[in-house]
């Protein structure tokens, strides 16, 4: 394996966190992609942004909190290499900053990217399912321009940083379903045990403690399942008492 193979299996390692079963949380995912992207390609700096699902809010990283700071302004200006190729789906390959043709498209963003000590930048979109979520930026001084097999790799890059971010989001998402529907699952079973309580208790049909139950959760402005809970643990003794 030479030198760039084991370089790109261990950023590639990174971004999936070393295992499934221990993903990296968005904004440290974001960071080891600017990262990585940096360190692999020998950039001087990189930027991310990302919109998870295509949607807000903007999430943004960079080697340098200023490159950062770059990304956030970009999308507010409508404006940068990142911000097209995030928008349009198309790559933007080793631009020229410096020269006049970007500094009209991209007034404030190119002037800010100089300023930085940057010349070229080279911004690909990050694909998600059906759409794009994001852009990584990779930046390098005006006479180092990034070589076919760089440009080739980084393309690579990209694809398999935007399909980590979508399973991640699916994975978060996921969970917190999980959660919810624990939750969910938890509270009808207490609901369930206040009702054979409150039955029992007053020689009620199942029904009728139910809408006991609900009636005084109701006429109190309390959550069904609080209450129940309450019953269950007997500090609702009161509860349906004639």
């Amino acid at each position: 394996m030479t030198l760039r193979e084991q370089e790109v299996a261990a950023v590639f390692a990174e971004l999936t966190g070393g295992a499934a079963s221990d993903p990296l949380d968005t904004q440290t995912l974001l960071a080891t992609l600017a990262e990585g992207g940096r360190r692999l390609f020998h950039a001087r700096g990189a930027l991310v942004a990302y919109v998870p699902g295509g949607r807000t809010p903007l999430l943004t990283d960079g080697t340098d909190p200023s490159l950062g700071a770059l990304a956030a302004d970009a999308a507010r200006w409508g404006e940068g290499a990142g911000y097209d190729a995030r928008t349009t789906g198309c790559a933007l390959v080793d631009v020229d900053v410096t020269t006049h043709s970007a500094q009209l498209r991209w007034p404030r963003w190119s002037v800010r990217a100089q300023a930085l000590g940057f010349g070229r930048a080279t911004a690909l979109p990050l694909h998600g399912r059906d759409e794009e979520i994001g852009a990584l930026v990779l930046f390098t001084a005006a006479d180092k321009p990034l070589d076919e097999e760089a440009l080739a790799l980084v393309r690579l890059f990209a694809e398999v940083a935007g399909h980590t971010l979508t399973l991640q989001r699916e994975l978060n998402e996921t969970q917190v379903l999980a959660g919810q529907l624990e939750h969910a699952l938890s509270s009808r079973v207490v609901v369930e045990q206040a009702k054979g309580i409150l039955a029992a208790r007053h020689g009620l049909s199942l029904d009728e403690a139910f809408s006991g139950l609900r009636g005084y959760a109701r006429s109190h402005r309390r959550k069904l399942a609080d209450v129940a809970r309450e019953v269950t643990e007997g500090r609702l003794p009161e509860l349906l008492a004639q």
